[in-house]
């Protein structure tokens, strides 16, 4: 199995099984990130190694494939992920990013979310004095940390 090699099972998440970390790190950020800057890969990764430090179950456990297969990401679903193109620079630095992981520098703080600012900004409001967000379902939830790179809004609410 080659880093990027073309998947051809589209049902599910079950074609991932058993690809290694830096081919699961890397078809993530590049699925979520291949249009943004570096900064905002890497801000996809530091999403992942926040979600593993954190070792929750809602969040897949400790391990890369278990945060990245969580169903969480919406990327994983994409032919994107499925079949990067490899001679793309959004995929050659996202498998950069992946096999260097532990040397990147961290954008994001410790966000364990992301959207499009558009989608964050329809979902959040200033209530009483303080940025909250209403995008999971489950009611209002206080903003304690947000980064904004580019289109995207890296953030963590309040209990995390």
């Amino acid at each position: 199995m080659a880093y990027g090699d073309c998947l051809t099972d589209q049902s599910g998440l079950s074609e991932f099984n058993g690809r290694d970390d830096v081919d699961l790190l890397a078809r993530v950020m590049y699925a979520e990130a291949r249009n943004q800057e570096y900064v905002g890969r890497q801000g996809v990764c530091w999403v992942i190694k926040n979600r593993i430090a954190k070792n929750l179950t809602e969040f897949g456990g400790n391990t890369f494939s278990g945060v990245i297969l969580s169903g969480k990401f919406a990327g994983m679903y994409d032919y994107a992920a499925r079949c990067p193109t490899t001679t793309e620079y959004g995929w050659t630095s996202s498998l950069y990013i992946a096999q260097n992981h532990t040397t990147q520098s961290n954008p994001i703080g410790t966000c364990l979310w992301f959207n499009t600012n558009t989608y964050y900004n329809n979902h959040s409001e200033i209530r009483g004095g303080v940025e909250q967000y209403n995008g999971f379902g489950t009611g209002w939830k206080n903003v304690v940390e947000k980064v904004v790179l580019e289109d995207h809004t890296f953030f963590r609410v309040a209990g995390y």
